[in-house]
């Protein structure tokens, strides 16, 4: 009889979080809330193996999900990636929050989406933000970024936090003859260097590597490998720059380099960028080789993931920041725990908010929940849940910028303020170029219902985007950067800047 009442209680107790999980958890719930069992046994012993560990996060920009090997391309455009994934928890259904590298480096560091976290294009992140490098660094660890690109650094508003900054200015010391800034060897050597100085220490590093990033300078051996032949299933129909889903008024004409479509064909422009990713996947087999050299890759959860895709006019936008479709948000996930133990494939949506809970809840460390919006996986690391949301949220720019409700079988497109909507059955249509709106009202209704819960979690509530009526919300003020001479020589030779 005890125990029968014992059970009673605790299933009362599960009922009771669950519904007030409902309640007041605002932005880290979104759409249906999935209740989640107690930790589990499973998951408390990784907890237990990651009691000493260090985290290395390494990014490699413009990397869409669906030219990497373990993500099912037939090239062999990342056969290091590919062997750390037999090694790894592999998140299928990975997207990024924003399809530019500040916005969207911004929510990795700090678990926001960019309507809360507000540093926008010019706008500083905030000083008082919960991020990463704060968090690890009041626990104890030794922090370091690493990066390639101005535009995820304090050039641009960001990386503050951490102990120890390396970015353009540096790459530029030591690069040599035949390297650019954005070369990954500056980078790697740089990194190699502190990592010797403190791999005794418990640390958290950042590595951000241009690869698969324009500009395609890798080594013309590997050029030569992929320039023979056509891409896996080239159809020339497939992409059309200029050839957008909606109207584009003149006034919204491309105005930057990276908005116009390149100079060379796109069967060449897509057999460069998977030359410069084998790039970029030989510098994750150096970050491995460093870590190894040092001693700690067994000691050392090391993440590998991307800060947004690239397109190539699939849906007549090209490069990245204006498209909002798969090839410009999904991204690849790999979480390589200390010896490789943990290996799995998980199909649940996920996306950048989450890491951060992640790592702090795989050390056992705290942070303010009601400021970090993502969610703890865990539960779906160690295979006791399938999934932690129904949806996941993305901002794109462009004039009056785009969201995507993205769920696992249908997606919804909001553009235009509020004007235009686009559903697409992503089970029958994964390409996302047919719109079922007319045809599936249910379940804009349901998408629809999600994405106004979202938007009103946000610090700043992105409604205009559900009716056109809605002015779009002022942001409040702000600390401006104002670009260094040398870090915008560099933004330009990247494409951003005229």
């Amino acid at each position: 009889m005890r125990l029968m009442i014992r059970v009673a209680q605790v299933l009362l107790a599960v009922v009771l979080l669950a519904t007030l999980a409902y309640l007041i958890r605002g932005g880290r719930i979104v759409g249906r809330p999935v209740a989640l069992a107690p930790s589990s046994r499973d998951a408390d012993a990784l907890r237990e193996a990651m009691r000493h560990a260090s985290v290395v996060l390494l990014v490699l920009d413009a990397a869409r999900a669906d030219h990497i090997g373990c993500y099912g391309y037939p090239r062999a455009t990342t056969p290091n990636i590919d062997r750390l994934a037999r090694e790894s928890v592999v998140f299928r259904q990975h997207f990024c929050q924003f399809t530019r590298t500040k916005e969207s480096t911004a929510s990795l560091f700090t678990s926001q989406y960019p309507d809360t976290h507000l540093a926008y294009e010019k706008r500083a992140l905030r000083d008082s933000a919960f991020t990463m490098a704060k968090g690890l660094g009041q626990a104890g660890f030794r922090s370091a970024l690493f990066s390639s690109n101005a535009n995820a650094s304090p050039a641009i508003g960001l990386g503050d936090y951490f102990e120890e900054k390396y970015y353009h200015l540096h790459m530029r010391e030591i690069m040599q003859d035949d390297e650019t800034a954005s070369s990954p060897e500056p980078c790697l050597r740089l990194f190699g260097r502190w990592l010797g100085a403190h791999s005794r220490e418990r640390f958290f590093a950042y590595v951000h590597l241009m690869p698969p990033h324009l500009p395609y300078d890798q080594p013309k051996e590997i050029t030569a490998l992929f320039s023979a032949d056509d891409p896996p299933g080239f159809d020339p129909a497939k992409y059309r720059p200029g050839q957008y889903d909606f109207p584009i008024p003149a006034e919204w004409a491309p105005t930057t380099p990276l908005a116009e479509p390149p100079e060379y064909s796109i069967r060449e422009w897509i057999n460069l960028y998977d030359a410069n990713l084998r790039y970029g996947d030989w510098a994750v087999s150096e970050v491995e080789r460093l870590l190894k050299d040092a001693g700690v890759l067994e000691s050392t959860l090391l993440i590998i993931t991307s800060d947004h895709g690239e397109a190539f006019g699939e849906h007549g936008f090209v490069w990245h920041g204006p498209p909002i479709h798969d090839e410009g948000t999904h991204i690849p996930l790999l979480m390589r725990f200390p010896g490789g133990t943990v290996r799995r494939h998980v199909d649940g949506l996920t996306e950048t908010v989450d890491l951060l809970p992640t790592v702090f809840d795989a050390l056992r460390l705290p942070y303010p929940e009601d400021e970090v919006q993502g969610h703890s996986l865990l539960e779906l690391i160690v295979g006791t849940a399938d999934e932690v949301r129904d949806y996941a949220f993305i901002h794109a720019p462009a004039h009056t910028g785009k969201y995507m409700v993205r769920g696992e079988d249908y997606a919804l497109l909001l553009w235009g303020h509020g004007k235009w909507r686009t559903l697409y059955d992503i089970a029958d249509n994964p390409d996302q170029t047919r719109n079922v709106l007319g045809e599936r009202p249910d379940v804009e209704r349901r998408l629809v219902a999600a994405f106004r819960q979202f938007a009103r979690a946000q610090a700043v509530p992105p409604m205009h985007f559900l009716d056109p009526n809605l002015k779009k919300a002022s942001l409040p003020p702000s600390r401006e950067i104002h670009l260094a001479p040398d870090a915008r020589r560099e933004l330009q030779a990247l494409g951003y800047l005229r």
